[in-house]
């Protein structure tokens, strides 16, 4: 006979519909009407959805509930952790999803013994390197609902291995959900109609005597008298049923020698829907978010590091306090942007408060540093946040009162500028009083400079204060340097790299949007507007070129709103195009003034390449997607050859790899040789049914008895939306290669000045007045260099060490990599994202990572 293991738990959405206040509130009465029956039933067992978070949120509010929650913890009643909360798994980095499971655990272990099983029972799809995020942070199971596609596995319940085969969980899928045995009833009605036949559903397709059956739901209170009710149904069902939890449901099953294995990713709809096309939707989001933890991880955490290295005091609890701003924005309703507008106002705000803390760390960093060395005021203080030595091109912004600023014994040339008018009657303080000066005008520059840098580190450089006169090259619709050239002819576009010419390659592509917050939709029998550039503007430097290509264009102010038909509206665009001299690749900004509504803008690349695959980057790994759609019929929404990329997708054929890296946009599509990278997709509804790609009921509570449609006019995006990428182009595709450049794309470094011109321009600069600092004469600072092959997914302070750092190398390639000990300085020893101690030898299996701690 069949053993049904039923898992009592309720699933904890922080935000949707509702906001995080309002989660809070629920909680109070539901999270305690939870700990009183687990006291009264010492037998039973509740699973507070995975994530710590929520825990923390209820203890704030009820205190004295702490000894209670500790003790129901230590008898293994109430289920906490491992996660911080529950999060995206396809849109954000697996540095995130790992500080998600990191901060969740440490969280965890204040009230006790935490869930040592990966479980995400909502999120929508997973990127395929979850394995290697699991076994990062000690999982070696995972429990999950959405993205399956069960014929391909042969079973429900299997080995899930990562991309380079060397990560692996034990995988136990919920094919009907976490809301399979819900509101669970001991009557006939209840088990014959719905719990028996949620067993036979699951038995179908997997052959093991051993099922799970979740019994909850959203926001959903503890089952009363669950052994009771358990009891009558055994009395009742087919089945043996028994109490159990996800832990020792999937310690059971892991002692199976009949698995099937898995390797790739769980972006099918054929059960549940995985929302493909949320990576596009509520951009706004997904900037912010992709902003705060580009600046945590790429340079608030190793700045902090250079900080600590020369004994300056600022407290992790502060890097801690931005990532948690994040990962809360980054839980899975949230990052999609399936909320309402005012929970949306919620997250952007949560993400303004993490960039300034993290822009606070890398502010206070830099002035404590130049006053420690007494950096003067004709000097800039460089950083380098990367553990490699820099040789090459970086951008600095520059205070100066001279309009062509240079980095003495460096090539420099002005990006762009902006003049600051003189003020008349300053109030300026000394000793003798207050005076009321003229305040002179200065520039404000990003400047281009050509500099040497030491690795994890900093050095100081004389600005040299000129005057330029001389007056720009231009050309006549065309850029180029050593490698590509760009020519405007008639509106269009075409490109050059070594002699392979690609004509008509960047276009814009607007249609009508006729989904909604959670998903894109196409509009049935609407019309497909291309954005032609119309003019065409060129500046020729020494070292770059820089071309801008502006439009406009009159668009139906609705296609999908009927209330709107026949009213336009004019949308602008401007392309700006920069060439490095000797780069592969064209840097490329995409500024849009979004005027209408309900619909999708996309940016195209025409390649050439008219191949059948496409390469992505995932986290920690590469994966290879065909580029079809899989037959559908009856699947829970079209399985569209839309997806999310990490940091980069390519086409490549025999002699060219075209790639498109960004660290903005997240959405891609190959259209035969074009791929098409998306900008926006606007909506006014929160959740709507009958969609082109989602056909049936819509998605969320909308259209549930006795809900409501729920406008979204915020998810119109009108006003100005900027995104960076570039375009590179390579004769091969090599996986290592590719994640350097990825590494090197952004030119922006951390820079400082003691300048008295502007002391607003840095935010805390003003306030930082008399700090007690030890002063030093180092100008010149490099804590770690590693060759450029070892590739660092991220360096930051030891979460347990105050005396060490964690750094995390990365191995995107298809072979083993051997590190050599002597590379790093200090004491060294192998650990896991919540470091503890791993007996393992220094080298990196194949598209995996390893964690170091490092003791100067």
């Amino acid at each position: 006979m069949k053993k049904i293991s039923i898992v009592n738990h309720t699933h904890w959405d922080r935000e949707w519909y509702f906001s995080a206040e309002d989660s809070i509130f629920l909680s109070d009465k539901l999270f305690t009407d939870a700990i009183v029956e687990l006291e009264n039933y010492p037998g039973t067992s509740f699973t507070l959805d995975g994530q710590i978070s929520i825990l923390d949120d209820y203890i704030q509010i009820r205190p004295e509930m702490l000894d209670r929650v500790k003790k129901l913890v230590a008898k293994g009643q109430l289920i906490i952790g491992p996660w911080y909360t529950q999060p995206d798994a396809l849109h954000i980095k697996g540095e995130s999803l790992i500080r998600n499971g990191m901060l969740g655990i440490f969280d965890s272990k204040k009230y006790g013994e935490y869930l040592h099983v990966g479980y995400l029972p909502d999120t929508f799809g997973f990127n395929s390197q979850m394995p290697v995020i699991l076994n990062e942070l000690g999982l070696h199971s995972f429990i999950f609902w959405r993205g399956i596609n069960p014929q391909k596995i042969g079973g429900y319940y299997f080995n899930w291995q990562s991309l380079g085969k060397n990560n692996q969980v034990t995988a136990v899928n919920m094919p009907q959900g976490y809301g399979t045995g819900m509101l669970l009833a001991d009557n006939h009605d209840y088990v014959d109609k719905r719990l028996d036949n949620a067993i036979d559903f699951i038995q179908k397709i997997e052959k093991g005597q051993d099922i799970l059956i979740p019994s909850g739901n959203d926001q959903l209170d503890i089952i009363k008298d669950f052994q009771k009710k358990i009891s009558n149904i055994n009395k009742i069902g087919k089945y043996d049923y028994k109490i159990s939890d996800y832990q020792t449901f999937v310690d059971k099953i892991s002692k199976r020698d009949d698995l099937p294995s898995y390797i790739g990713e769980f972006i099918d709809p054929v059960l549940a829907r995985v929302h493909r096309t949320s990576s596009s939707s509520r951009m706004n989001i997904k900037l912010e978010s992709r902003k705060l933890e580009n600046i945590l991880i790429k340079k608030a955490e190793p700045m902090l590091v250079i900080g600590h290295s020369v004994g300056i005091d600022i407290s992790q609890q502060l890097l801690i306090r931005s990532w948690k701003k994040l990962l809360e924005s980054q839980a899975h309703d949230s990052m999609a942007g399936s909320v309402t507008d005012p929970v949306e106002r919620d997250i952007m705000h949560r993400l303004t408060e993490g960039i300034q803390i993290a822009e606070d760390i890398v502010n206070t960093v830099e002035n404590l540093v130049a006053k420690k060395i007494n950096l003067a005021k004709d000097e800039v203080l460089v950083f380098n946040t990367e553990v490699h030595r820099f040789k090459g091109y970086k951008t600095l912004e520059l205070l100066t009162k001279s309009n062509d600023p240079k980095i003495d014994d460096c090539v420099t040339e002005v990006i762009s500028q902006k003049y600051v008018s003189p003020r008349e009657n300053v109030l300026m303080q000394d000793e003798t009083g207050d005076h009321y000066i003229k305040e002179p005008g200065y520039y404000i520059s990003k400047v281009l400079v050509k500099i040497e840098l030491p690795a994890l580190g900093y050095k100081v450089f004389k600005v040299i204060d000129h005057e330029y006169s001389e007056e720009l090259t231009k050309s006549e619709g065309s850029i180029s340097n050593d490698l590509i050239s760009i020519k405007y002819v008639d509106g269009k576009i075409d490109l050059s790299y070594q002699g392979q010419i690609l004509r008509d390659a960047l276009l814009v592509e607007d249609v009508a949007n006729d989904g909604d917050t959670y998903d894109f939709s196409p509009l049935r029998d609407s019309q497909k507007f291309m954005l032609s550039f119309n003019s065409c503007e060129t500046e020729i430097h020494h070292n770059f070129s820089k071309m801008i290509l502006s439009g406009d264009y009159k668009l139906p102010k609705s296609q999908v709103e009927t209330k709107y038909q026949g009213q336009t509206g004019i949308v602008s665009y401007k392309l700006t195009m920069l060439l490095l001299q000797g780069d592969n690749r064209i840097r490329m900004k995409f500024d849009f003034d979004n005027t209408v509504l309900d619909h999708r803008v996309r940016v195209g690349l025409r390649t050439g390449l008219a191949v059948k695959t496409n390469i992505a980057s995932v986290p920690f790994g590469f994966i290879k997607r065909d580029n079809k759609i899989e037959p559908h019929e009856d699947w829970a929404e079209v399985p569209v050859n839309i997806y999310p990329f990490d940091n980069s997708v390519s086409l490549a054929d025999e002699n060219l790899a075209v790639t498109a890296i960004s660290k903005d946009i997240s959405e891609y599509q190959q259209a035969d040789d074009i791929l098409w990278l998306t900008v926006l997709a606007t909506t006014n509804e929160l959740g709507k049914p009958n969609l082109v790609y989602r056909p049936g009921r819509a998605s969320g509570d909308t259209t549930k008895q006795g809900h409501v449609m729920i406008q979204t006019p915020d998810g119109e995006l009108l006003g100005k939306i900027s995104e960076e990428f570039s375009i590179m182009f390579t004769n091969k595709i090599d996986y290592v290669e590719l994640q350097q450049s990825i590494n090197n794309d952004d030119l922006s470094t951390p820079n400082y000045q003691e300048q008295e011109l502007n002391l607003f321009h840095n935010r805390l600069d003003n306030k930082i007045q008399f700090p007690n600092v030890e002063k030093s004469n180092v100008r010149e600072l490099e804590l770690l260099n590693l060759p450029g092959n070892y590739l660092v997914s991220s360096v930051y302070p030891s979460y347990t060490d105050q005396s060490a750092i964690i750094i995390r190398l990365e191995n995107v390639g298809e072979t083993t990599m051997i590190l050599d000990r002597k590379q790093f300085d200090g004491s060294i020893e192998v650990v896991n994202a919540i470091e503890d101690k791993q007996n393992s030898d220094l080298k990196i299996l194949p598209m995996s990572v390893i964690s170091l701690k490092i003791k100067y």
